[in-house]
């Protein structure tokens, strides 16, 4: 597998609504869609749904360690980890051009769906899947 079948499998979910704590085709969240993905190309991404509507940094970082490595540059099929003005979120790098994220695929939030779009907050880190190999 490889970062471009992430993306594809993340691609795949666009249109699907958010659903807090969501784990399938009829509703999930930003976590929901990371892990969801990377299920879709063989990473054993748990499923657990355990924390509340504003995640906090601590409990993210505990949870992508379990499948991924961090990362300093950006490159199609990372996941980025950011602030919103709401919570913290999560999202998966589809573009990147002259080494700044350009789009994301991600489940933003109520009253929204799974989109492919512009990046529009800073992101505070960068993790990428483990490969099996």
């Amino acid at each position: 597998m490889s970062s471009e079948a992430f993306v594809a499998a993340a691609r795949g979910f666009i249109g699907v609504p958010w659903v807090h704590q969501g784990r399938s085709e009829r509703g999930m969240d930003c976590v929901g869609l990371v892990v969801l993905a990377a299920r879709a190309v063989g990473i054993d991404a748990p499923t657990k749904a355990d924390y509340g509507r504003f995640q906090y940094y601590p409990q993210a970082r505990e949870y992508l360690e379990q499948f991924c490595d961090r990362v300093g540059s950006p490159e199609p099929g990372d996941i980025v980890l950011f602030k919103t003005t709401q919570s913290l979120h999560m999202a998966i790098v589809s573009d990147v051009a002259e080494g700044r994220i350009v789009r994301v695929i991600q489940a933003l939030g109520h009253k929204s769906n799974v989109v492919d779009t512009a990046l529009a907050f800073p992101p505070l880190q960068l993790w990428r899947l483990r490969w099996p190999s």
